[in-house]
């Protein structure tokens, strides 16, 4: 399962399973009132007089017209009651998904495969080459809306002769175009607070949809009380305006020495293309 579907199926469930929670909590507040059936008879000029059966009885009792506290408590209980029955069956129906759910995933399809037909499947497709320089095009031209981001601190120059300030972020970029992403280095971000623009080190259209901007960020030194402080901040503001972490927001942390752990940037980029694993570089 792709990660973006997996987020949104595991947030489905874990809301479905809290307003459960809460439901079955209010519905114990109403204990006398479960299984109870109610009956209305018209009086005439839209008013109905109401009649009670509960759990267990056999006969309707008169309790009076709609706003009377028998007959709130009835209809609040039969409601709990339909949604608790509701969530348990969609509950059942997203777990099911989730656990047997099985993804159009090219590399495990073809590792499945007897040896003698097994073949190397191309990262992305003509269509994603294709839709991402339009989509790079689209994003360059609004790129040169905006100031440039501390441009003395570009000392780097990557294979295709974007600056960019450390050799770090050349290692990332590479492997990103090696993989076959179309991205942007520090496409300009505005957040919803209105803040102070952000530049994210790495902009990259989703080879899944073909359409949502993926941020990520280079995180270098975390040792730093400050660097942290910052980078705290930073999240937050990608939060805020809706972004979310394994989704579209991805870290990929360096050591004090600004050394990447290879595997690091695979699972991000696995994690990108919605696979289950990429080959390291």
């Amino acid at each position: 399962m792709n990660a973006e579907l997996k987020h949104r199926l595991n947030y489905e469930i874990l809301m479905l399973e809290r307003t459960r929670k809460e439901y079955v909590s209010r519905l114990e507040r109403l204990e006398n009132y479960k299984g109870s059936f109610l009956r209305r008879k018209n009086h005439g000029h839209g008013k109905y007089y109401y009649f009670i059966k509960r759990h267990g009885s056999k006969a309707y009792k008169y309790i009076g017209d709609s706003d009377k506290r028998e007959v709130k408590m009835v209809r609040e209980a039969r409601f709990l009651e339909e949604s608790i029955r509701r969530i348990d069956r969609d509950l059942g129906l997203m777990k099911a998904l989730a656990d047997d759910f099985l993804p159009f995933d090219p590399s495990h399809i073809s590792e499945s495969l007897p040896k003698t037909y097994r073949c190397d499947v191309p990262p992305v497709s003509e269509l994603y080459q294709r839709e991402g320089a339009e989509w790079k095009a689209a994003q360059l031209d609004y790129q040169k809306r905006f100031p440039e981001n501390y441009p003395e601190r570009k000392t780097q120059r990557t294979s295709d002769g974007v600056m960019v300030k450390s050799i770090s972020e050349v290692v990332l970029y590479e492997m990103f175009k090696s993989a076959g992403l179309v991205q942007v280095y520090e496409l300009p971000f505005p957040p919803m607070d209105y803040g102070p623009t952000i530049y994210p080190d790495f902009t990259i259209l989703s080879p899944v949809d073909m359409k949502t901007n993926i941020i990520v960020e280079y995180v270098g030194r975390m040792d730093l009380t400050v660097y942290g402080e910052k980078f705290a901040k930073r999240v937050k503001r990608y939060m805020d305006s809706g972004y979310q972490p394994g989704v579209n927001l991805f870290f990929i942390f360096g050591d004090k020495k600004g050394n990447i752990d290879s595997t690091q940037v695979a699972k991000v980029i696995a994690d990108i293309f919605g696979l289950r694993s990429v080959q390291t570089f």
